[in-house]
């Protein structure tokens, strides 16, 4: 850069991202959330979260993205006040999800909920 060039550096919210998790931790203890070391199989969602003892402790763990989407859907239809959505919604659902038309119509005829044919 030249010496009269002014550069311009924006720091996300998440300073420090990935290296200091306390804020994250401290507020999960918070609202009731078991904060351990230990063995990481052991970690119950939404009950504890155990921090591995040791590198070796830690692993990857496959999550089927279709069960993932499914969730996504009866979440963002859990609070509806009719059982019905919009062809516009069921576009955003699409959208959203990565997923093919036929797959969301079926999780959400699943879940009691019809298409409108009004947008």
């Amino acid at each position: 850069m030249d010496e009269d060039e002014i550069l311009v550096v924006q720091e996300t919210e998440y300073t420090g991202a990935g290296e200091h998790p306390w804020a994250q931790l401290n507020f999960a203890a918070e609202n009731g959330i078991v904060i351990k070391r230990g063995d990481p199989s052991e970690e119950v969602p939404g009950k504890n979260i155990i921090i591995p003892e040791y590198p070796s402790q830690i692993q990857v763990k496959e999550v089927p993205l279709e069960s993932l989407r499914r969730s996504y859907i009866r979440n963002a239809i859990a609070d509806l006040p009719t059982r019905t959505v919009s062809q516009t919604d069921l576009n955003f659902l699409v959208d959203e999800t990565r997923g093919s038309q036929e797959f969301v119509e079926e999780t959400l005829m699943e879940s009691g909920i019809c298409v409108s044919q009004n947008s």
